[in-house]
């Protein structure tokens, strides 16, 4: 089983292709979490980079050419090592670009996991939905079945986060129904999630360790949210708080999952 001391004992380096808003959040969440973040903007480093991490996020949320080339590059080496691949097709319903740029990195590279909001895996699983800019929206449909259905499409695993997250291969589902209204509140708690899964899933690459690695930080915002129930940003600070310090025994005792 996974647990908080095997991640930060194994200290995973992570790679990242970043969006410009968020690379900071991203990396102090891996470093908290026990991973070791390091971040590339030139394609000419993607295969020394890759060579040397332990797991890759590719984040969408700032797409253009140089992105895609850096995501492709990256991802095939990471394929040929086997090297667990994480994707985050932000806003992906937004615009041709973006949808056109994640079918490009698709046909390229195998993902091991995406992960998205309900109205970015509704996208991928050709489901009606409303979403907003980077926020999840709304629809009528099942999100368990949407990220089912998109597990199947890519053969990998599907986090749709969330109010309830929803972790599946398409065949084994579970939900986790931890969590706290200010990872909304918060720009980039998505992208923070993926370091996240990437670092745990570096460490023990099965579907448990990211449901629980996804329950993990829900439960660190939980708790943050306890500590600053009417303070959004003072959350925020305290969420990094938690990812250094909560204990295999928070997780156990606070831990709300059930499998559908």
């Amino acid at each position: 089983m996974l647990t908080t001391n095997s991640i930060r004992k194994t200290n995973p380096v992570i790679l990242n292709v970043a969006n410009m808003v968020t690379p900071q959040h991203v990396a102090d969440a891996i470093n908290f979490y026990g991973g070791s973040p390091i971040m590339f903007t030139d394609e000419r480093e993607a295969a020394a980079l890759t060579n040397i991490s332990s797991g890759v996020v590719f984040n969408m949320g700032s797409t253009n050419e140089d992105t895609l080339r850096n995501v492709i590059a990256s991802g095939k080496v990471a394929n040929k090592r086997g090297i667990p691949v994480v994707i985050d097709p932000v806003a992906i319903g937004a615009t041709e670009l973006r949808q056109a740029n994640f079918a490009r990195a698709a046909k390229e590279v195998n993902f091991n996991v995406i992960r998205g909001n309900a109205g970015e895996i509704a996208y991928l699983a050709n489901v009606n939905w409303a979403a907003n800019g980077i926020d999840a929206g709304n629809g009528d449909a099942d999100i368990a079945t949407i990220a089912q259905k998109v597990a199947k499409k890519y053969d990998c695993w599907v986090v749709l986060s969330g109010e309830q997250d929803i972790v599946t291969d398409g065949e084994t589902t579970y939900c986790v129904d931890n969590g706290h209204p200010y990872f909304q509140t918060n720009v980039g708690s998505g992208d923070m999630l993926d370091g996240i899964l990437a670092t745990a899933i570096a460490v023990e690459n099965d579907l448990k360790a990211l449901v629980r690695a996804t329950a993990t930080f829900s439960i660190a915002g939980e708790i943050a949210g306890e500590k600053y129930p009417t303070q959004p940003a003072s959350f925020f600070v305290e969420l990094f708080n938690q990812l250094a310090t909560i204990t295999d025994d928070d997780i156990d005792t606070r831990m709300k999952i059930h499998q559908l």
